[in-house]
């Protein structure tokens, strides 16, 4: 297993599920494993995707894995445009952001909303085809996109190396 994929897993999760840090690592090498060892990563619970129910096993990290895989091209799109700079991305993303919550259109022509529009919706749509309630998916699609880009090195590592297989679900 590649350190320093797990190692941005554990990062992203320190971000996005942090009540799930120490079971990443192994998490992760069995997302990357995939076949039946992805597969049980969803078999595991009928609890809902980052409910708070205490005795249901662990259910959200494996979710935002198979979201950040399954929006690789629009991950790639985002990390490897025409965009300068993580501070211009997290510009963006925090303008996205405040927007979006007044429910206001983005302007297409700003630099980088394009992409990073792509992106949100794209990891969005795919929590909420977990289970994720809408409210959390929202704020959980903002944690996510912006750990992606603080650490855009992982997130290209972890993209080379998850199979593009079904997420399992």
């Amino acid at each position: 297993m590649n350190d320093e994929v797990i190692g941005w897993a554990v990062r992203l999760a320190a971000e996005v599920a942090p009540d799930e840090a120490e079971l990443v690592p192994s998490l992760t090498a069995a997302y990357l494993t995939g076949g039946a060892a992805r597969r049980e990563l969803f078999a595991r619970t009928n609890a809902a995707p980052g409910g708070f129910d205490v005795t249901a096993p662990i259910v959200l990290f494996p979710h935002v894995l198979a979201a950040v895989t399954l929006t690789g091209p629009a991950i790639w799109a985002a990390l490897g445009g025409n965009l300068s700079s993580v501070s211009t991305l997290l510009k963006n993303l925090g303008d996205l952001w405040d927007r979006r919550r007044a429910k206001q259109v983005p302007e297409p022509q700003a630099r980088g909303l394009p992409e990073l529009n792509h992106l949100i919706d794209a990891i969005s749509a795919e929590l909420k085809a977990a289970g994720v309630p809408e409210t959390e998916s929202e704020v959980l699609t903002f944690r996510i996109v912006r750990a992606l880009i603080k650490d855009g090195a992982g997130t290209r590592a972890y993209l080379a190396a998850a199979p593009p297989e079904d997420p399992g679900r």
